[in-house]
């Protein structure tokens, strides 16, 4: 097999908002996975250059060596660079257009709507993370029955080569997330993650980040919903091939993102489970029972 490219079709008068129609629309992920697919990957990516062939071909060669049965879905969030050319005849790959580029979370739900296997992961483009963790991280879920695995990189066993401004916007974020959602977990933003396809299929219609966000989104609609059974794993991270997007503009607006969802989580209930949601309107819009009349209240008369 090799690489074949799925442009997406909806464009911006189909919704008058000048996004994909379909973007949110997970309802695909509640048929049967393919059974010829063990592992759907997920690897958004935007002007990438020279870093996306060599990832996507080491995952490819990591899937193989550990018999993962795979496909591998690339989705340009509207990439303007041509890199999407660069993964021409890879074994297994399905490239996967955004016409206009509107964030990771976007990319990752236009490639979850996609996907066919039974489980379901992704990973960064940029080449910071090495691609076989994936593998590392499926059979960490299958063997322990987790609902995910995710990319912690404050476990004890893993390692960074990040730059000291990066570690310390890390560990900025991360504090704030701790203050604001209790997740119980240290790492939520680490690009590299498997996730099991009834889970997504669950929480993703709920979920509306379209950029770095995202991933604290998944987790706090989990947690919300009642879902849990994730689990951290060891992550290594290199230095990055492809530029920095940690940039100023990107800070601000992940904590604004931040303060959106803690905003969505409290004061709209986005993420409860739709019979609760549904019950709690019921119980706010139905009449309130006359108070009886008792013999104090007749003498007081």
């Amino acid at each position: 097999m090799t690489a074949t490219k799925l442009a997406t079709t909806a464009t911006a008068a189909s919704t008058g908002t000048g996004r994909p129609a379909h973007l949110f629309d997970a309802s695909r992920l509640w048929s049967p996975a393919d059974a010829a697919v063990e592992l759907t990957v997920v690897v958004p990516f935007y002007n990438p250059g020279a870093a996306l062939r060599p990832t996507v071909e080491r995952l490819i060669a990591s899937l193989r060596a550990e018999g993962v049965a795979y496909e591998v879905i690339a989705v340009s969030d509207g990439s303007t660079d041509g890199s999407e050319r660069s993964l021409d005849g890879l074994p297994g790959v399905r490239v996967v257009g955004s016409p206009v580029n509107q964030g990771k979370g976007a990319a990752l739900h236009l490639g979850f709507a996609a996907a066919k296997g039974a489980w379901i992961g992704f990973v960064d483009s940029d080449g910071d993370i090495d691609p076989v963790h994936l593998v590392e991280y499926l059979r960490v879920a299958q063997s322990g029955g987790h609902a995910g695995v995710y990319a912690d990189k404050r476990h004890e066993a893993s390692a960074s080569a990040s730059s000291s401004f990066r570690k310390l916007v890390s560990m900025f974020y991360s504090t704030l997330v701790t203050m604001l959602f209790v997740l119980g977990m240290r790492d939520t933003q680490t690009g590299c993650k498997v996730l099991r396809r009834d889970v997504l299929a669950m929480l993703l219609p709920r979920m509306r980040e379209r950029r770095f966000a995202f991933d604290l989104e998944f987790f706090v609609a989990a947690k919300a919903a009642g879902v849990d059974g994730f689990v951290g794993a060891p992550v290594r991270l290199e230095e990055r091939v492809a530029g920095s997007t940690v940039t100023s503009k990107a800070i601000l607006r992940t904590v604004r993102d931040t303060l959106v969802i803690f905003a969505r989580l409290h004061l709209t209930h986005q993420y409860r489970p739709a019979v609760t949601a549904l019950m709690a309107e019921l119980a706010a819009t139905r009449p309130q029972p006359v108070p009886a009349w008792d013999d104090a209240m007749v003498r007081a008369a």
